[in-house]
């Protein structure tokens, strides 16, 4: 396949292909793409745009009309501010002079046989590459051009016939094909909901066809399709309804619908299918769909004043007129080098009631001289108090009904606000986020940092709703914010987000997301800057850990309960997602997710508990041959992982700001990723230690218990690290039962620091409680009824160490059997040290745990018995 591509990358490109065009083409510039939008110039381009054919042959033997006819179709699309056309054959030379003098731009599809088996054949293959090379040069560097469609619609069976990897790797080449033939143009492949699972990272613009005419399934498929376009514009290519079957009333208003969703939901523009009821298809005339505009004699159907009606208002949203005010809040510190440019982005924000309040948090540099070049309310404190009293201080200043937070090195976008109310508006959500794009003009280091992990980032809980929006673009209603009682101060300079997401979810609030409500995000610009960015997330989830224990597992690794969103790649070495295809593929949305599969290697290198596992085996080493074996697996395993997510994370970003992806280059950017992907968890797993988020921070943190807070085990229970179950009893009345029992107990726990989880259905325990990484409690309860108003509630604990440290004493152990095999007596004294660690830390902490579930338990039995009724006592 190399090889074939090369030599067709090799062709020479016809000297004959005129390059110059007239002057009207001046007017028009090649579309960029800059984020989630198309941008002409500074100002952002919205596709409005409708399918143009396929047509009978002319007289010249092309599939559109004849000149004259074009000529007067370009006017009649030219009065509906129809500003795109998308063809199904390549138009010839005429036709884009002709699109160019009406400012429309045309989107040609170059097709070839996508219906057949093309890959089993090395000659196909060859064709198709030549037939797109072919198709791109004879528009080459036309003005006219949108973009390229190299392909459309692969049928699900081929897909599957050939796999989905050797589609996407064909596409990819078709794709360089075309860029190397026309350079600055932008190229697509139009993908469908039967194979919306193919991956296509290498594409400019993520465009689809979809036929959906509910309009709740139409909305929710929207928000599927922006998550899965991830960082690229989405553009719906093809959408429509036939007049013949639904009326022509019912084809405008269902156009008027799909339109304002389309552009409500971030899209950067729609194509409606099509613009005559007739189309051309296998040589044959189909007169038996009535999607058109107009009908075969050009008379406009009511389809084509809807059309009309929202293609020349405002765009993206023609009516905002009732949309509520909006408190943009800067809080800053020290940020006199990107301050600037995050004031004048808000500046030049289009919404119709905001306000900026710029709360500058005792700062030392430059920062307030900047503020002040600015219309805006700036309050200024006198010392520095963190980020979450920097924005608490905002929101207490803010007079909208929403606040939205921008950090101060990040830019908007000129939409930012208005996406954002649009996502209030249709989700009736409380908060709502978007997405953090790094800039362009940023450093080949800071693009590195932005594909590497531990950036800000989205967490979903399904394509419509938030677990977690990141702080650099979120905001949220203020009644909201007001009643979990505003940011927490504790939070100095990060996790603030994270904490009243949290927060804001648990007082049962939603929170949204809006892909299109973008900002540019500056990345750190070099790798110690990053190193110290990731010690500080780490010690900053050493304060949560503190604040929501059940979030974190024992060994400080944060439970998210939806999926993280990001632009570096997920580890897929061990694990293959699985694609719902459907009984014989018949599936119509066919989509892949990720099955969990893989085992620990797909994270362990990620994980404390594999760093403290390679310390100890280096320590290990110094006197055991197998430990510096094991060590070096290790090792090896983990630089492989860094390498594997290095070469798999898209560069395009790097090339853009770098220039020409040499060879040297390649190396320098694939090193960096790796290097990155090797310092974020040990920076991360640093910040934890020196915050205090240590797998034996239980051992030393004291659980407050007010009951008796006596143990229930016998004194030699007490004495091994293993299994120990202990039984307990409180007598009551009709107000101990199990439910208000342990919800209550559950909530005492979690004041008390433990995280406390419920049972899954396939369970026979009731909680499981632990505090750090040393051991956990599952309790069971049961309430017997003595007769009247008497109850007996036994609750039951079974403690036991964690499963890890299982591994580690087993892993001691065979060091000392090891270091006795071969008679070093210095080895054995070194390894009993640890091993009797191993053996008293689990104990304390089982006599913690034990006190602190049978205080609790005391103090719920109480209170309960206490809020009975007279009549309920026993």
């Amino acid at each position: 396949m190399e090889t074939m591509l090369s030599a067709v990358l090799e062709q020479p490109v016809d000297p004959a292909r005129p390059t110059a065009f007239p002057p009207r083409a001046l007017d028009l510039v090649r579309p960029v793409v800059r984020g989630k939008f198309l941008y002409e110039g500074d100002e952002k381009l919205f596709v409005r745009g409708v399918t143009y054919g396929a047509f009978a042959p002319n007289s010249d033997g092309d599939q559109f009309p004849e000149r004259d006819q074009t000529s007067r179709d370009f006017a009649l699309m030219q009065t509906a501010g129809i500003n795109t056309i998308l063809t199904y054959t390549v138009p010839p030379m005429w036709m884009l002079d002709l699109a160019m003098e009406h400012r429309i731009r045309v989107l040609p599809t170059v097709p070839w046989m996508e219906y057949v088996c093309f890959l089993e054949s090395r000659q196909t293959r060859r064709e198709v590459l030549l037939e797109v090379r072919a198709g791109v040069e004879s528009c080459r560097r036309h003005p006219a051009i949108l973009m390229y469609c190299v392909g459309k619609e692969i049928p699900p069976q081929i897909v599957r016939w050939h796999g989905r990897r050797k589609i996407e790797r064909f596409l990819k080449d078709l794709c360089a094909v075309a860029r190397d033939v026309d350079p600055t143009a932008l190229v697509t492949y139009t993908n469908f909901p039967t194979t919306e699972y193919l991956e296509l990272p290498f594409v400019d613009v993520s465009t689809f066809n979809v036929y959906l005419h509910e309009r709740p399934a139409f909305c929710k498929y929207l928000s599927r399709l922006q998550h899965l376009s991830g960082e690229l514009p989405l553009l719906m290519t093809e959408i429509g309804m036939c007049s013949f079957r639904h009326g022509r009333q019912g084809q405008a208003e269902f156009l008027r619908w799909q339109l304002d969703e389309i552009f409500d939901h971030g899209l950067t523009g729609a194509i409606v299918f099509g613009w005559t009821d007739p189309f051309y298809q296998d040589n044959c005339l189909v007169t038996e769909w009535g999607f058109g505009l107009v009908d075969a004699d050009r008379r406009t159907k009511p389809s084509y004043g809807v059309v009309r009606e929202r293609f020349t208002n405002d765009m993206p949203f023609p009516d905002r007129s009732e949309w509520p005010k909006i408190s943009v809040i800067v809080a800053l510190h020290n940020a006199e080098a990107t301050l600037r440019d995050t004031l004048n982005s808000l500046l030049t924000v289009d919404y119709p009631d905001y306000e900026v309040i710029v709360v500058n948090d005792g700062s030392t540099d430059g920062s307030a001289a900047i503020m002040e070049e600015f219309p805006f309310q700036n309050i200024h404190l006198s010392s520095n108090s963190g980020i979450s009293a920097g924005r608490n201080v905002g929101l207490k200043a803010a007079t909208g009904d929403i606040v939205a937070y921008i950090d101060s090195d990040a830019r908007a976008d000129r939409d930012w606000l208005s996406y954002l109310a649009a996502t209030y508006r249709d989700a009736k959500v409380d908060a709502v986020g978007g997405p953090n794009i790094v800039p362009r003009e940023d450093s080949w280091v800071a693009q590195c940092v932005y594909r590497a992990p531990g950036g800000p980032t989205q967490v979903m809980f399904n394509d419509r709703s938030a677990e977690h929006i990141p702080g650099c673009n979120m905001s949220f209603r203020k009644s909201a914010l007001e009643a979990v009682g505003g940011f927490d101060g504790r939070f100095r300079t990060a996790a603030d987000d994270v904490d009243i997401c949290w927060r804001v979810l648990e007082h049962g609030f939603e929170i949204g997301f809006s892909p299109s409500a973008v900002v540019w995000h500056h990345r750190r610009p070099s790798v110690g800057a990053y190193w110290r960015q990731q010690v500080g997330y780490g010690e900053s989830e050493a304060l949560l850990e503190r604040k929501f224990p059940s979030k974190f597992n024992p060994w400080g690794h944060t439970f998210w309960g939806g999926r993280i969103y990001a632009p570096y790649p997920f580890f897929r070495m061990f694990s293959k997602p699985v694609v719902y295809q459907g009984l014989w593929g018949s599936a119509p949305f066919q989509s892949m997710y990720d099955p969990g599969g893989g085992g620990p290697l797909t994270f362990l290198p990620r994980a404390m508990e594999w760093h403290f596992a390679l310390v100890a085996l280096a320590m290990m080493g110094t006197y055991s041959f197998w430990a510096t074996v094991a060590l070096t697996v290790g090792v090896a395993y983990t630089v492989f992982y860094c390498v594997v997510c290095a070469l798999s994370a898209n560069i395009d970003n790097l090339i853009a700001v770098d220039g020409p992806p040499t060879q040297v280059k390649r190396v320098k950017w694939r090193s960096t990723l790796a290097w990155l992907n090797f310092l974020e968890p040990i920076a991360r797993d640093w910040g934890r230690l020196k915050g205090g988020l240590t797998p034996w921070r239980s051992v030393f943190r004291r659980v407050p218990v007010t009951g008796t807070g006596m143990p229930a085990s016998r004194w030699w229970q007490r004495l091994q690290p293993f299994r120990r179950q202990v039984t307990w009893t409180h007598r009551g009345g009709v107000a101990v039962d199990r439910a208000p029992f342990l919800e209550r107990l559950t909530n005492v726990l979690r004041v008390r620091k433990c995280a406390v989880g419920w049972n899954p259905d396939g369970q026979t325990w009731d909680l499981k409680v632990r505090r750090g990484a040393l051991g956990e409690a599952q309790v069971h309860m049961v309430v017997e009824h003595l007769g009247g108003a008497k109850r007996l509630a036994r609750v039951s604990a079974i403690l036991r160490p964690t499963r890890s440290l299982y591994y580690v004493q087993i892993g001691l152990l065979g060091c000392v059997a090891a270091a006795l095999i071969g008679h070093q007596l210095p080895a054995v004294l070194i390894s009993l040290v640890p091993l009797g660690v191993s053996w008293i830390a689990p104990i304390l902490e089982a006599n913690c745990l034990e006190r602190a579930i049978h205080g609790a338990s005391d103090d719920v039995a109480r209170a309960l018995s206490a809020s009975a009724p007279d009549g309920a006592q026993p």
